[in-house]
């Protein structure tokens, strides 16, 4: 169902003002349980050590191929509400940085927990990248949730760790919800004081015009690909690939791979 104008409209000043929002139970208790399901799954047979990289390593808790494990992930693309939540933001024709989850470990935390912004480019009033978190798990003050700085994507540096435990709101949310936020907005995840796992996944998305992180219409297998809707595929970069070939570049305008007119 898609979101009434007034939902909208309190998103849009939120992200302007204070950087983020917060929709409680974006996903029904049922699709947040089959997702977290799949999740655990994928991360128990994660092995970083067959990288034989440090960030592969550091990255234990936040795997970034899971479009290509299963299709359930890469269907909440086809959300509707998804366009009306961040065409505002980042354009009509916004696609997907990157797609990656964030798990903290029962007296742990992640990779994340450092203070840091997800985008290295500030530019005044215009936001280059929005972050999406579907908490597929109740955030809590006790299980680490995340840690976000109020107003802080309007300036162009990074606080120390002191300002920022003085200064950081917790964000604490149902099972089910969306934290939508400005990529330059500072933020951590915090430290889980429980005895149970948090789970999250993440959107990192941008603007059509920029380079995103993989090259997901290859990376993506095409068993998963095929069978989404147009808006998912097109926020994958279906719409914006570029030609290897100049068979490719002279093909019918309907039939580029970069779609005129996307910014």
């Amino acid at each position: 169902m898609m979101m009434n104008n007034t939902i909208i409209e309190g998103h849009i000043y939120n992200m302007k003002t204070r950087g983020y929002t917060v929709f409680p139970k974006y996903l029904s208790k049922t699709m947040s349980e089959k997702l977290k399901k799949q999740l655990v799954a994928d991360l128990a047979k994660y092995d970083p050590q067959q990288y034989d990289s440090e960030r592969s390593v550091l990255d234990r808790h936040h795997l970034h191929d899971l479009m290509c494990r299963d299709i359930s992930y890469a269907k909440l693309l086809e959300d509707e509400r998804l366009q009306q939540i961040l065409a505002p933001l980042l354009g009509e024709f916004w696609t997907m940085y990157a797609f990656t989850s964030s798990s903290a470990a029962p007296g742990s935390t992640n990779y994340g927990g450092r203070v840091h912004v997800d985008s290295p480019r500030w530019i005044e009033g215009y936001p280059t990248n929005i972050g999406v978190l579907w908490a597929l798990d109740e955030f809590t003050v006790n299980n680490g949730g995340t840690k976000v700085l109020p107003g802080s994507h309007h300036a162009d540096m990074i606080p120390t760790q002191e300002y920022f435990d003085e200064n950081a709101v917790q964000v604490e949310c149902p099972q089910g919800s969306m934290i939508v936020f400005d990529a330059r907005v500072v933020h951590s995840t915090g430290f889980n004081a429980t005895k149970q796992w948090r789970h999250a996944l993440t959107l990192n998305a941008c603007r059509s015009y920029m380079k995103q992180r993989m090259d997901w219409p290859q990376f993506i297998p095409a068993v998963i690909s095929d069978e989404l809707n147009l808006q998912a595929r097109r926020i994958i970069g279906f719409d914006t690939r570029v030609p290897k070939s100049l068979e490719e570049l002279f093909v019918p305008p309907e039939e580029r791979l970069y779609k005129a007119n996307q910014g």
